[in-house]
């Protein structure tokens, strides 16, 4: 091996007769050590910006999201202790299907009372019937005085009063026997029970709540920072933690009218002296194609309180 001098001065190691130039004298893109890392340190940076800009440029994300679906509260129109209870919460349930029962046996004897007492006044009526045509006719013979044909006609509208006032009383009690039927208005799943077979319910009580599994959606709530461009039918892309693996498509079906905050159970009051600003969340729906995920392989459903992820794509 010897030393050579170029003609700059710079000198080399002669192997082979190639001169190895010194390290500062080598291009930079012939060092492997440098250029490999830093080619794929920009390739990361073109693939992270390619994504970027198809799955995150020109959308709106929010956390803030759950399946929601119509349900129905089934209580009871008449207070009454529940003799039977039908169903349990995870059943099936089909429009106009018996879900509860309340004791009928204080209505039954009122129904007798009300049917007897209509008996009796139907007897009265048509009494005071034979009467008013006994004294119709006696009044215009003058056998008997104004008088006494104003006390006939009288009493047989009272008898006709008395027989309608029976007639609505045993009406209202076959009705109130029909309410302690209770029955489904929808179809659908049982989601919860309130009450045990043997509790007294009163008006209004809630029983059972049914959920129409057939029509959910998703209830997103968006800041409203992030509100102004979203408009009906933006694409919308949906992630269950639930199904952590599966993206679900879906549509803006309705936009909200207020804030969530509107309908809270202390709404906030700007008046006071105290007040601090908060951003706040509006809700929208989101639908869900339910026969794409029923016609997936597996168990694979949605069940409203479903915590989801969304991200809207704007037009």
């Amino acid at each position: 091996m010897a030393l050579d001098e170029d003609k700059n001065g710079s000198k080399g190691n002669e192997v082979d007769g190639r001169i190895d130039e010194p390290v500062d004298d080598v291009p930079l893109y012939t060092k492997k050590r440098i250029m490999v890392p830093l080619i794929a340190f920009f390739a990361l940076v073109v693939v992270a910006m390619v994504y970027w800009y198809c799955t995150i440029a020109g959308t709106v994300y929010t956390d803030d999201a759950y399946v929601d679906g119509d349900r129905v509260v089934i209580s009871s129109k008449y207070a009454g202790r529940i003799s039977e209870l039908l169903v349990d919460e995870g059943d099936a349930v089909k429009q106009k299907q018996v879900l509860v029962k309340l004791d009928d046996s204080d209505l039954n004897a009122q129904e007798k009372l009300a049917k007897a007492s209509l008996e009796l006044a139907k007897v009265n009526l048509a009494k005071n019937e034979d009467d008013y045509r006994r004294a119709t006719a006696q009044f215009n013979q003058n056998v008997i005085t104004k008088e006494q044909f104003d006390h006939a006609k009288r009493s047989l509208e009272a008898s006709q009063a008395e027989v309608a006032s029976a007639s609505a009383q045993l009406g209202v009690i076959q009705t109130q026997l029909k309410n302690i039927i209770i029955t489904s208005p929808i179809d659908g799943v049982v989601a919860k029970k309130w009450a045990m077979s043997g509790d007294v319910v009163q008006v209004a009580q809630p029983v059972f709540t049914v959920y129409d599994l057939d029509h959910l959606w998703i209830t997103a709530n968006l800041e409203e920072t992030k509100y102004e461009h979203v408009k009906l039918n933006d694409t919308v892309y949906v992630y269950l933690d639930t199904y952590k693996d599966t993206k679900f498509t879906g549509k803006v079906i309705e936009l909200g009218a207020n804030t969530a905050s509107e309908f809270s159970l202390i709404p906030p009051n700007n008046a006071s002296g105290n007040f601090t600003k908060v951003t706040q969340r509006i809700p929208i729906k989101i639908s869900v194609d339910l026969n794409a995920i029923k016609n997936r392989p597996g168990s694979m459903k949605l069940l409203p309180g479903m915590s989801a992820e969304v991200r809207l794509r704007l037009k």
